[in-house]
């Protein structure tokens, strides 16, 4: 009987220490979360103060833009080339194997500008997208592809020049450039488009 009390005493002992050892694991395992804790708040901290010195400097460049400070030289599109317009382009020369004299594309141009530039952002049945920098000297457009990713795998150069313009039609052409320097010519013909 001895000997049982003796042997219970031992095993609740044992127990009682095995508990520690867990209960000492389970607290430094804290310790290092709230550690990891604070290392990531104080990293959000940086990058709060970063954010807010970065929205000074935006104010303080709005503001100054506002006072008549500002060095833009570029012309925004006057109003009645702003918006979207439909075209119809049909090749009338070409050099290139990919490109037929007569065919035919409908894409939509969207004439924009903002505070660095006029721009015209072409879609092609509501997926692929090219961006145009625009300048209007008088009655003519001038139109340059802007350089991408896509543009240098395809390895095609873009040029547009819109020199016949009134508000319900826009006429000129659009000349590329691919490989070999082989060039294709498309009339461009650009109507407003429907709301």
């Amino acid at each position: 009987m001895i000997a049982r009390f003796y042997l219970i005493y031992l095993v609740i002992v044992l127990l009682m220490s095995c508990g520690q050892d867990s209960g000492r694991q389970v607290l430094a395992d804290r310790e290092k979360e709230l550690e990891k804790r604070e290392h990531n708040m104080a990293l959000m901290e940086e990058e709060y103060h970063t954010l807010l010195k970065m929205r000074d400097s935006l104010l303080a460049t709005e503001s100054a833009a506002l006072e008549g400070y500002t060095t833009s030289t570029h012309e925004p599109w006057p109003d009645s080339v702003l918006g979207e317009w439909n075209s119809r382009m049909v090749c009338r020369a070409s050099r290139c194997a990919n490109y037929v004299v007569g065919d035919q594309r409908h894409e939509v141009w969207r004439f924009y500008s903002d505070s660095v530039g006029s721009y015209v952002q072409v879609v092609n049945n509501d997926e692929h997208i090219r961006i145009f920098k625009g300048q209007q000297n008088g009655n003519e457009i001038t139109l340059n592809i802007l350089t991408d990713n896509n543009m240098t795998r395809s390895m095609v150069t873009r040029r547009a020049q819109l020199d016949n313009i009134s508000p319900n039609v826009m006429k000129g052409t659009l000349v590329l450039i691919g490989k070999n320097n082989c060039e294709t010519v498309f009339s461009v013909e650009l109507t407003p488009k429907a709301e």
